[in-house]
């Protein structure tokens, strides 16, 4: 997602580097990364807008083990719906 144009629409960028308008959220699939390293970001729930790194993944259950960052508890571990996180891209704090 490039750019939220509406509460309910967005811009998103391709793979091969396509911008597409007018996209609305049931046109979108989330994207769990599948790297051990990669950042996820909540978007729903009491944790939306915080990043973290995924512990563990249950596919099962569609859900994962997912280690807060800059969390006032340090580090809290929460286990949230892959509805619930997408991966993140944007900068990290060792960086």
């Amino acid at each position: 997602v490039e750019d939220m144009v509406t509460p309910d629409t967005c811009v998103c960028r391709t793979d091969e580097g396509l911008l597409v308008e007018g996209l609305r959220e049931a046109m979108l699939e989330t994207v769990i990364p599948r790297g051990d390293n990669d950042c996820v970001m909540v978007v729903l729930g009491e944790h939306r807008g915080k990043v973290g790194r995924i512990l563990e993944r249950e596919p099962a259950r569609s859900r994962a083990l997912v280690q807060l960052q800059r969390d006032e508890a340090g580090g809290r571990v929460v286990p949230l719906d892959y509805d619930a996180i997408c991966h993140y891209v944007g900068g990290h704090e060792d960086d």
